[in-house]
């Protein structure tokens, strides 16, 4: 495979399709406040609510966008905290055509010096591999709920590579450029590899049957992270569990229990 083409490839598997926020929500998402911070050169709009003292930040995940969370965001302030969701780069109404879990993790570290320091955080598939690579880079975080997470770049290449519909050998071709683009290595960032010294809670919330994050991905993370839990519900699929009632329930008291409870604060790395 030529170079023109690896690049073409590389650019399809980093440009997101823009959703628009769920009607049931937009209700809920026009009651926020908006702020508007450049993170890396682009504008991010963040949607705050609640006065609370106790920070809590939502990040979605790939092709979403905050109208995904506001069931969350409204439940969490009702139980009186302060809370911040992200549209991540180039997602919802923030500016950028690609973006990557590397551009999704500056917008939470953005999002820690601008309203943090958060208690914890909620975060949806690639959305929490970014919060996992933010705070290998230093956001401290007390508790964590993550909700079908993606924990294996290996497995989302070879999909990206079957929905592409190229061979393996060129989806590793594909991901080698991606590799040189960000500065990174995937092997390296895998969030079962970094978060092996972290000493935040973590919830994990998966769907057994999610089609777009296996569930071996959660059960892998849960057995690296110092002090997890996994919850396995049914039915619920890659983003409606998100607005689930037994799921919102268990995130909110989870991330509003009383903190000497169990684990302290921090997720790995050097801290503040």
């Amino acid at each position: 495979m030529d170079t023109d083409t690896t690049e073409t490839l590389r650019r399809l598997a980093f440009t997101p399709m823009r959703t628009q926020p769920p009607n049931a929500t937009r209700p809920i998402l026009e009651q926020a406040a908006k702020e508007v911070e450049v993170v890396d050169g682009g504008k991010v709009v963040h949607y705050l609510w609640g006065e609370g003292e106790r920070r809590i930040l939502l990040v979605h995940g790939w092709a979403g966008n905050a109208g995904h969370l506001t069931v969350l965001a409204d439940a969490l302030a009702r139980a009186g905290c302060a809370v911040v969701v992200v549209d991540l780069p180039g997602h919802g109404e923030s500016e950028g055509e690609e973006s990557s879990v590397i551009h999704f993790a500056k917008a939470v570290e953005a999002a820690d010096e601008r309203f943090g320091p958060f208690h914890g955080v909620v975060a949806h598939s690639l959305g929490a591999a970014a919060t996992t690579y933010a705070m290998s880079r230093g956001v401290t975080l007390e508790r964590a709920v993550f909700v079908n997470p993606c924990s294996n770049y290996t497995s989302l290449w070879r999909r990206s590579g079957e929905v592409m519909q190229v061979s393996a050998e060129a989806i590793g071709l594909v991901r080698a450029r991606a590799e040189e683009w960000l500065g990174i290595s995937f092997s390296a960032i895998e969030p079962a590899v970094v978060a092996r010294d972290f000493t935040s809670r973590l919830l994990v919330v998966h769907d057994e049957n999610d089609p777009e994050s296996p569930i071996t991905d959660s059960e892998a993370l849960v057995a690296a992270w110092g002090t997890a839990e996994l919850m396995r519900v049914r039915d619920q699929g890659h983003t409606k569990v998100l607005r689930d009632d037994a799921m919102v329930r268990r995130a909110v008291g989870f991330l509003t229990a009383d903190s000497t409870a169990g684990g302290s604060a921090g997720g790995g790395g050097s801290g503040r």
